[in-house]
C-alpha cells in the first residue's frame, strides 16, 4: 500500500507494479481529475487559495504553506525547477546510494520527466545579464551537464513546451492499465493501523484497509502528520527548510510571460541565488504587485524546524538560520543590490526601487522529518516499526545545494528497485 500520487509514490507504484504477482494499491487525498494545459502551464504557479490541487497550512509566523494534492502531488504545481543535488552532497549517504546507483536513477528520472535546461528564448534581459554578471566570478556550467556546480547554473525544468510534467504523467498514467495496480483518490488516511509492533494497514475515512506493507509517500508534512496521529513518533517532529531572503526592484520595462526562475548561482558557502523572472503576483493570484526579485536561499546546512499535530491538521514551525548562515545571507544580498546598481542593470532596472525585503521567507522544501540512517535506515523503513516504509523528502538525510523536487524522485526510484527485488 502507497499512500501518497505525489512525486515519490507515482515512481514507487510503477516500479512495484512491474511485478504481475505483487498487487499495489495507491490511497490519494486529491482530486481524481487530471489537470488541464492551464493548471500545468509555467507562466502561472496555481497555489492561491481555492486552487483545486493545492493544500494550504500556515507556518507559526504567518507565512504561507503550500504543497500539491492529486495524482502528481507538489509537481502539478511547482515551478519546474529541476535540478540534482551537487554530486558531493551524498558523502555521507549508505547502504545502496552508490554514485552509480544515484547518477543512473537520476539519469532515468530525467527522461521520463521530460528534463531540460532552460533556453535562452526562456530568459528576461534581467536574466541574461544575472549570469554575465556572475559569470564574471562563478564558473559556468556547460547547459548540456546535469550535475550543477558552485557557479552560474541554468535551471532545469521538469516541462514539454512550457507545460509541467508530472510524476503521474511520468510514471502513473501510462500503466493503469496494470490489473494489479490500483489508485484510489478522494480518501483521506487518518493512521496507521498497528499490530505487535508491524503495520498492517491503516484507517481511511473510518475504513480499516489492510496490507502486507505500508509506504507512506504523503510528503514532508503528510507523511509526518499519518506518523504522529499514528503515535509511530514523538509529538513533534524535527524538519529542515531552506529560508530565503528576496531583493526586490522595479523594471523599466514590461515582460512578456515566462517559466518563474530560469537561472540561478550556487555559491561556495551554500547559498543558491535566484533569479526570478518577474512579480510573483504574475504568477499567483490574489497577490499584491511588488515587481520582480532576486531570492537568496540558505541551502546547505538549511534551518531547523518542527511539524506538529495542530488541531485536526498539521502546525509548522520554523526556526531562522543560525548567525552564520544569517551572516551569509545578509552579505550575500547586499551583493545582489551592488549587482542591480550596476551599469549591466542600468537600462533594465529603476535604482531607486531596490531594497532588501526584511522577512524572512521559506522556499517550500520542507525535508529531513525521518532521514535516513535515523529515524529510518537506508531505504526508508521506520526503526521499530516493521513493514512500514517512508520515500519522499522526510527521508532525505542532509541538505543539498539545489532544491530536493529531483533527488526525492531519485530516492524514489532507488527504493523502488531495491523492494521490487526482493
Amino acid at each position: 500500500m502507497i499512500v501518497g500520487a505525489g512525486s515519490a509514490g507515482c515512481v514507487l507504484a510503477e516500479r512495484l507494479s512491474r511485478h504481475e504477482k505483487r498487487s499495489v494499491l495507491v490511497l490519494e487525498q486529491g482530486p481524481s481529475e487530471w489537470p488541464d494545459a492551464d493548471v500545468l502551464d509555467l507562466r502561472r504557479l496555481p497555489i492561491s487559495d481555492g486552487e483545486r490541487y493545492v493544500t494550504h497550512h500556515r507556518e507559526s509566523s504567518g507565512l504561507p504553506v503550500v504543497r500539491g494534492r492529486g495524482l502528481g502531488g507538489s509537481s502539478t504545481v511547482n515551478g519546474g525547477y529541476f535540478m540534482r543535488f551537487h554530486r558531493g552532497d551524498f558523502g555521507a549517504w549508505q547502504g545502496p546510494w552508490t554514485p552509480d546507483v544515484i547518477d543512473g536513477a537520476y539519469a532515468e528520472v530525467d527522461e521520463k520527466m521530460g528534463a531540460h535546461p532552460f533556453p535562452d528564448a526562456d530568459l528576461a534581459p534581467a536574466a541574461l545579464a544575472f549570469e554575465k554578471y556572475w559569470g564574471g566570478t562563478y564558473p559556468t556550467r556547460p547547459l548540456d551537464d546535469p550535475w550543477p556546480l558552485v557557479g552560474v547554473n541554468r535551471v532545469r525544468s521538469n516541462s514539454v513546451d512550457g507545460i509541467r510534467r508530472t510524476a503521474a504523467d511520468a510514471y502513473l498514467r501510462p500503466h493503469l492499465d496494470r490489473p494489479n495496480l490500483r489508485v484510489r483518490t478522494g480518501v483521506t488516511v487518518e493512521r496507521i493501523l498497528l499490530a505487535e509492533g508491524n503495520a498492517v494497514g491503516v484507517m481511511c475515512d473510518g475504513q480499516d484497509i489492510r496490507a502486507r506493507e505500508v509506504i507512506l509517500c504523503a510528503g514532508t508534512l503528510g507523511s509526518a502528520t499519518v506518523l504522529l496521529r499514528s503515535g509511530v513518533t514523538a509529538e513533534r517532529m524535527r524538519v529542515r527548510e531552506h529560508r530565503e531572503v528576496l531583493v526586490g526592484y522595479r523594471l523599466r520595462e514590461q515582460l512578456t510571460p515566462g517559466p518563474l526562475l530560469p537561472t540561478v548561482v550556487h555559491t561556495d558557502d551554500g547559498l543558491e541565488i535566484r533569479c526570478y523572472r518577474d512579480d510573483f503576483a504574475r504568477y499567483i493570484g490574489g497577490l499584491a504587485v511588488t515587481g520582480p526579485a532576486v531570492g537568496v536561499a540558505a541551502m546547505t546546512p538549511g534551518a531547523s524546524g518542527e511539524v506538529y499535530l495542530d488541531g485536526g491538521g498539521v502546525g509548522v514551525r520554523l526556526d531562522r538560520p543560525d548567525a552564520r548562515v544569517l551572516r551569509h545571507l545578509s552579505r550575500t544580498a547586499r551583493e545582489v543590490v551592488e549587482m542591480l546598481r550596476s551599469s549591466s542593470f542600468g537600462e533594465l532596472v529603476v535604482a531607486e526601487s531596490i531594497a532588501i525585503d526584511p522577512v524572512l521567507r521559506t522556499s517550500q522544501h520542507a525535508w529531513g522529518s525521518t532521514p535516513m540512517g535515523g529515524r529510518t535506515d537506508w531505504l526508508g523503513g521506520v526503526r521499530g516499526v516493521g513493514h512500514l516504509r517512508v520515500v519522499d523528502g522526510s527521508i532525505l538525510p542532509s541538505a543539498g545545494r539545489s532544491g530536493p523536487h529531483a533527488t526525492t524522485m531519485m530516492v524514489a526510484a532507488v527504493i523502488g528497485d531495491a523492494l521490487a527485488a526482493d
